[in-house]
């Protein structure tokens, strides 16, 4: 509306006239949208006070729309889009966050803005060069022209050895070469962490040598290398992602990825040839497996396989599951040596059946019985002789059977056998050497009982320490005898010291893989479970030994197993 529509509006005083020009409003209907969209009364005659107050709330909010329109060009000159981005890019760079700031201020942090995409630009040059010349040293490698000497990085040294030691035939050396120039771009799989913790440290449980096994299967690929791309971070759902474009055509569950991490040997290859079985559209039941599968365990295995297993173990808690046990009686053998061990099959599969049965059988007492079962059965005794070597014989009871056997009978023998083990100790103990992983100490305080405590955990290096903790502790560790003697197994006890009372209490007891660095089992008095709710003392001394496994590197097994679990 024309300024002379306000002279000629009767409701509109001199002083009022001026106040809306100096408000750049034309209208009194503009003036009274004004005042409402910022609090203000809409009467046409306002005091001198009331009229400077209206003036003031104008020119604030111009300002401040002068203020935005600064800001949105500084944060458009900064390559940023919003507010948040600019203030998350504020305290990145070192720079206040707020908004408020002078002009000197933002020309500083334009300057730092320009001098950051300088060094990104310098960096990604020199990834990019990095690329290239690990690209060529690759080349070069696989051709055999490069030494160790030349080289320093762990990962290009185990693919040199890859490349000269693993038994791939050309073709395969070919693949292998096309797979590391493509995951070295795309992929998070170039180092060699230890993927599969129930694996441990082994020379096969990395993703570079999980690259050369899925080599050895080129003549299986039904895709291109060089069409896949990642979709997660996540380098072992990487590898499974890549695993199943080359092998795969329907699912194939997660823990069948293990079995290229297991090395090339004619085991492994079996349990990568399970892979493909399966990735084809085969029946899981018509691959070699080493069990009796049924339909319902087949599915069990194909829809419901525990993520975070073996394929081994998998096969193991399918097989329970398919038989009526639940997810718990499974996860409890798979913590028993039947998670890692498939002889005698028709045989465990009664002792199985007892346990599926018997529904009622509180699931801790399973180790200790499939233990006791093993030991009358299958495992050679050992006797000494007067001259104090030391002789193999045949199991108790070879012909050993679940028939006729109930949860008492069996709780009984397990009890009696535990005593005999914890009994019959020679006078001279047996000793072992260490496995040479250190022991650790922990110091704290007690706040029920405002002591300091000292957490001990220590290795178990003779056969009457051995018998002291399983008699001590309630349980059958003393069965661990030769395994600890061999070097294939150690035991540890965890014990804690009251400085106050010199009292001394046993907390734990650890069961050590000492070539995997595996911590198999974790068991407190009568194979109660660490993280049982009733055990104030023991759930503490989880904490202590999940620091000692930290410090020496040990892997502990993964939050399904119910060995570690709360009750």
């Amino acid at each position: 509306m024309p300024e002379t529509h306000l002279e000629a509006d009767p409701r509109l005083s001199a002083p009022m006239r001026r106040h809306l020009r100096s408000l750049h409003l034309d209208t009194v209907e503009a003036y009274r949208t004004w005042c409402r969209e910022n609090g203000f009364n809409i009467r046409l005659n306002k005091t001198l006070p009331q009229r400077r107050r209206e003036l003031a709330s104008s020119q604030k909010t111009t300002k401040q729309h002068r203020i935005d329109a600064e800001l949105e060009a500084h944060i458009t000159a900064l390559g940023l889009g919003t507010v948040a981005e600019y203030q998350a890019w504020c305290r990145a760079h070192g720079a206040g966050d707020g908004l408020q700031k002078s002009k000197a201020q933002r020309r500083q942090e334009v300057q730092l803005g320009q001098q950051a995409r300088s060094r990104e630009k310098a960096d990604r040059s020199s990834a990019s060069q990095h690329r290239r010349r690990r690209k060529d040293l690759l080349k070069r490698i696989a051709a055999g022209e490069v030494d160790d000497r030349e080289l320093t990085s762990p990962v290009l040294l185990r693919v040199r050895h890859l490349f000269q030691n693993a038994p791939l035939d050309p073709k395969a050396r070919s693949a292998f070469l096309t797979l590391l120039l493509h995951v070295e771009r795309q992929g998070r799989l170039f180092h060699l962490k230890p993927v599969v913790p129930q694996y441990g440290p082994q020379p096969a449980n990395n993703f570079v040598d999980g690259l050369a096994s899925l080599a050895a299967w080129h003549d299986r690929w039904i895709r291109k290398v060089e069409s896949w791309k990642p979709d997660s971070h996540n380098g072992r759902r990487q590898f499974g992602a890549l695993a199943r474009h080359l092998l795969a055509e329907y699912d194939v569950p997660a823990c069948m990825d293990t079995a290229f991490f297991a090395g090339m040997d004619s085991e492994a290859n079996t349990r990568q040839d399970w892979f493909v079985h399966v990735g084809t559209g085969q029946n899981i039941r018509k691959a070699a497996i080493p069990l009796r599968f049924t339909k319902r365990m087949a599915h069990a295995f194909i829809v419901s396989a525990p993520t975070g297993y073996t394929v081994d173990a998998a096969l193991r808690w399918a097989q329970v599951i398919g038989m009526g046990g639940d997810d718990q009686l499974a996860e409890a053998v798979c913590d028993s040596m039947l998670g890692e061990r498939f002889g005698e099959g028709s045989f465990w599969e009664t002792v199985l059946h007892f346990f599926v049965n018997h529904p009622l059988l509180d699931v801790a007492h399973v180790g200790p019985i499939v233990d006791y079962v093993h030991h009358r059965r299958t495992a050679a005794q050992e006797r000494r002789e007067p001259d104090g070597s030391v002789r193999l014989i045949d199991p108790p009871e070879p012909d050993f059977t679940m028939k006729g056997r109930t949860p008492e009978s069996m709780l009984r023998r397990v009890e009696a056998w535990h005593r005999g083990l914890n009994r019959s100790q020679p006078k001279k103990p047996r000793q072992w050497a260490s496995c040479g992983v250190d022991g650790y100490t922990w110091v704290d305080e007690d706040e029920r009982a405002g002591e300091i405590r000292t957490w001990r955990i220590e290795e178990i290096r003779n056969s009457r320490d051995l018998a002291y903790e399983g008699k001590h502790m309630k349980h059958c560790v003393a069965s661990y005898l030769t395994s600890c003697a061999n070097g294939t197994r150690s035991i540890w006890s965890m014990k804690v010291d009251y400085l106050g009372s010199g009292a001394t209490r046993n907390v734990l007891t650890i069961e050590l893989l000492n070539n995997k660095k595996y911590i198999r089992q974790v068991r407190g008095r009568s194979n109660s479970r660490p993280l049982d709710a009733h055990s104030g003392r023991a759930q503490e001394g989880w904490n202590v030994l999940t620091m000692w496994a930290d410090k020496e590197g040990l892997t502990l097994p993964g939050g399904r197993s119910w060995a570690m679990r709360r009750v």
